[in-house]
């Protein structure tokens, strides 16, 4: 029987004696008292594909960091018989270099039914410092302070200090409308709401 590991034929002393198929359910089960049972069904599992082997010849050493390559890698591979293909990727890959002609190995490979890739670390940080700056925003739109008019503040000036930009001026006379005749005319002294 042909069987193929990525894109490398395995020889006779490389395959598996056997392929270990079959598998269970992944169940949550909860005994309640008086007997009852809730079972929740959370999918099939399959059994892993293991054997052992060895890697011999003068090719012994390339064939080893072959495989090798593909288990660091950790994406998946088919394996490949006469009768069927199968995605998998290599869990555990144990070659033992006794010389470069004659490698014993055990190998252990996971049936890959669905992968869900990884979100690159930097997208989550992203993600996270969005949401805290929306959420500052927020607070900062729900949170009004009190300012006291000084001597030589403008409605433009006030704005800059407080907001970092001298158009925000219009924000500070809305909210203060029932306080201003205009928002050129305002008094030293005179309490103003800073949304």
């Amino acid at each position: 029987m042909q069987i193929m590991l990525g894109n490398m034929v395995l020889r006779t002393t490389e395959k598996p004696d056997s392929v270990q198929h079959g598998g269970g359910q992944m169940l949550a089960i909860n005994t309640f008292p008086g007997g009852n049972v809730s079972i929740q069904n959370f999918g099939s599992t399959y059994r892993e594909i293991s054997w052992e082997g060895w890697f011999e010849g003068t090719d012994a050493l390339e064939r080893m960091v072959q495989i090798g390559n593909m288990r660091q890698k950790g994406e998946p591979i088919d394996f490949v018989t006469e009768a069927y293909t199968q995605k998998v990727v290599i869990q555990e890959f144990q070659p033992e270099h006794r010389t470069n002609f004659f490698i014993p190995f055990s190998i252990t490979l996971q049936r890959v039914v669905q992968i869900t890739k990884q979100v690159p670390k930097e997208a989550v940080d992203k993600t996270a410092e969005d949401i805290k700056t929306e959420q500052q925003k927020e607070k900062q739109n729900t949170e009004s302070k009190n300012y006291t008019v000084k001597a030589g503040d403008t409605l433009s000036k006030i704005a800059k200090n407080q907001y970092g930009n001298a158009n925000e001026w219009d924000k500070i006379y809305q909210a203060n409308k029932e306080k201003l005749t205009s928002p050129h005319k305002i008094q030293i002294g005179q309490e103003l709401i800073l949304p």
